[in-house]
C-alpha cells in the first residue's frame, strides 16, 4: 500500500494546525466577550448602559437590539477569520510543499535516470539544507558509480587485452605444429611453456588483487630481520640487472619489524623489478631507515623516469605509462596496486616521486607503534571506525 505524499502530509498539518489554532481564539474570545456581557447585564459599575431597541434573554440576562448586533458582528468576524485564516494556511501549504518536494522529485527522477544506466546524469543542489545535503550526497554517489563502472570496464578491457597477447601465441603456436608448418623442436616447446607460464602468473597475479581488495588476503606475522630480506632481494635483482647497472643496499643489520615476511618481499621484489626494468644505466640503491614510529624503506634508480601526468595513476592496476602497453617495458600493471594493499594492510603507506629521465624514487613506511595487531584485526578496526 502507498503511503501519502509529503505534499499532503504538509498541506494536512498546515491547514489542521491553523484551523484548530484560529477555532480556538475564536471560542476564548466569544467566551470573553459573553464574559463581559454578563459583568455589562449584570449592572456591574462601569460597565451597565441602558438598553435599547427590542430585548431578548441571554440566560438570566436581556439583550438589547445593539447588544444582540455586536455578538452577531463578532461572530462573522470570527468566521471571515477562520475563512481566511484557513485559506492563507493553504496558500502556504501548497507553497510550502512545492518548496519541499520539488527538489525530492528532481532527485527520484534523478535516481530513476541513474537506474536506466545514465551515470553522467547529476541534480541541481537546491531546497533546504538537509534536502541540499541530499542532493550532494546524491551527487557524490553517482560520480562513484561511474568512477566504478569505468574503471569495470577498463579492467575487463585490459584483462582482455593482458590475455589476448599470451593466448594468440600459444594458439598460433600450436595450430602450426598440429599442422606441420611449425617444427616441434626444442625452441618452439619452450615458447609455448613460456606463453603458458605468463598466462599463469597472470591469472595469479589478477586473483591475489582481487582478494587483497576484498581484504581477504592472509598475513603471517612475525619479526624477521629486514636487512636480510633487502639482501636477499637486491641480489635478485641483481642477476637480472642489465650490464653497466650497479644493483646495491644500504639497511643496517639489525633492523627488526614485525609484518608478514613473504609480503614485505613481495612488496621489495615489485619495486625492484619495476626499477630493473625501466634503468638502462647508472644504479639502483635499496636503502632502509629507522624513524621514532617506524622504519622506510626506499627504492631509487637512476633510470628513464616516469611522466608527472602518470604519476597520480600509477598505484592503480593495469595502469602502465607507456601508452604502446610493450610488454618489455612493463609488466601487466598490477604490481604496485598489490604492493599498496599489502602495505596498507599493515597500517603502512606507500609514495612513488620521479622526474622524466632522472629516475624514480619508490618506497614505503612500515609503522611500529601497532606492530601487535594483524593486518586482518587492523582492517575490522578501520571498518567499525
Amino acid at each position: 500500500m502507498r503511503g501519502r505524499s509529503l505534499f499532503t502530509w504538509v498541506l494536512v498539518a498546515l491547514l489542521g494546525v491553523t484551523g484548530v489554532s484560529v477555532l480556538v481564539t475564536a471560542l476564548v474570545s466569544r467566551s470573553a466577550v459573553e464574559q463581559a456581557f454578563g459583568r455589562y447585564l449584570r449592572g456591574e459599575p462601569g460597565v451597565r448602559a441602558p438598553l435599547t431597541g427590542p430585548a431578548v434573554r441571554f440566560g438570566q440576562m436581556v439583550l438589547g437590539a445593539a447588544e444582540r448586533d455586536f455578538l452577531a458582528s463578532m461572530d462573522r468576524a470570527i468566521l471571515l477569520a477562520v475563512v481566511f485564516a484557513v485559506a492563507a494556511a493553504a496558500v502556504a501549504a501548497v507553497l510550502l510543499a512545492r518548496y519541499l518536494t520539488r527538489p525530492i522529485h528532481r532527485l527520484t527522477s534523478a535516481a530513476e535516470t541513474l537506474a536506466s544506466g545514465d551515470l553522467a546524469h547529476r541534480v541541481k543542489v537546491t531546497g533546504p539544507a538537509e534536502v541540499e545535503e541530499l542532493g550532494r550526497a546524491f551527487n557524490d554517489m553517482a560520480s562513484s558509480l561511474s568512477e566504478a563502472e569505468l574503471l569495470r570496464r577498463r579492467l575487463v578491457g585490459d584483462v582482455a587485452h593482458e590475455l589476448r597477447t599470451p593466448i594468440a601465441s600459444l594458439r598460433a603456436q600450436a595450430e602450426g605444429m598440429a599442422e606441420g608448418v611449425l617444427e616441434v623442436d626444442d625452441a618452439r616447446l619452450s615458447s609455448v611453456v613460456e606463453d603458458a607460464v605468463q598466462l599463469s602468473i597472470l591469472v595469479d597475479q589478477l586473483q591475489e588483487l582481487s582478494v587483497a581488495e576484498a581484504g581477504r588476503l592472509q598475513y603471517s606475522v612475525d619479526e624477521f630481520d629486514l636487512e636480510a630480506v633487502v639482501a636477499r632481494e637486491t641480489e635478485r635483482a641483481r642477476d637480472v640487472a642489465r650490464d653497466g647497472v650497479e644493483v646495491g643496499a644500504d639497511c643496517r643489520e639489525g633492523t627488526v619489524v614485525r609484518a608478514d615476511g613473504e609480503r614485505i618481499a613481495q612488496v621489495i621484489r615489485n619495486l625492484l623489478s619495476n626499477a630493473v626494468r625501466h634503468t638502462d644505466s647508472g644504479s639502483i640503491v635499496v636503502g632502509c631507515t629507522a624513524t621514532a614510529d617506524g622504519v622506510d624503506v626506499v627504492v631509487s634508480d637512476t633510470g628513464e623516469g616516469i611522466p608527472e601526468a602518470d604519476l597520480p595513476y600509477v598505484f592503480e592496476r593495469f595502469y602502465r605509462a607507456d601508452a604502446a602497453r610493450a610488454r618489455e617495458t612493463g609488466g601487466a600493471g598490477i604490481g604496485l596496486a598489490l604492493a599498496r594493499r599489502i602495505v596498507e594492510d599493515h597500517g603502512g603507506r606507500m609514495w612513488l616521486e620521479s622526474e622524466r629521465g632522472e629516475g624514480t624514487t619508490a618506497g614505503f613506511f612500515l609503522p611500529t607503534e601497532t606492530s601487535s595487531e594483524s593486518p586482518e584485526t587492523r582492517r575490522r578496526s578501520a571498518r567499525g571506525a
